[in-house]
């Protein structure tokens, strides 16, 4: 039981193969793959464009209270109902160079990218741990950096 929180972005297969030109019959055969390895044919809609919607996950944190707050009060008005959150990748580049920054002057940690208390969020102790979590986060955003994502969702849970 705690903070757990989430990062993923998503990507749509199309039903069809808009890649080269073919009639409307043309399955993508990413798309086929897909519902035959979940074994989706007997009750998914073949009518129209439909498509799939695939999450994956980018990032995992556990009681990073720190960065949680961060996503709060920065992308969701402080609203705090763990509730999906869009993160932009200006976003995730913002975060990682306030992680950096703080890295390199500890003593802005509590300014700058102050922790957070909440229902088993975790220690607000500006330690060892703390920078642990910071260094995490800039390898999590790295990742995403590095991928062809524009978009990612942030979810806590607790």
């Amino acid at each position: 039981m705690g903070l757990d929180m989430y990062l993923r972005a998503s990507e749509y297969v199309y039903r069809h193969n808009f890649n080269r030109q073919a009639d409307q019959d043309d399955i993508n055969p990413v798309f086929n793959e897909i519902v035959s390895r979940l074994e989706l044919e007997d009750v998914i809609d073949k009518t129209g464009f439909a498509g799939l919607s695939v999450d994956v996950p980018m990032g995992y944190w556990r009681k990073s209270n720190m960065i949680h707050h961060w996503f709060v009060n920065n992308l969701a008005d402080g609203v705090d109902e763990c509730q999906p959150i869009l993160v932009r990748r200006e976003d995730l580049e913002q975060l990682k160079e306030l992680c950096i920054e703080v890295i390199a002057n500890p003593e802005s940690a509590e300014e700058l990218l102050p922790t957070g208390s909440g229902f088993f969020f975790g220690s607000t102790d500006y330690d060892e741990y703390y920078f642990g979590d910071l260094n995490d986060t800039i390898g999590i955003i790295t990742r995403c950096l590095d991928s062809k994502f524009d978009y990612f969702e942030y979810q806590a849970s607790w």
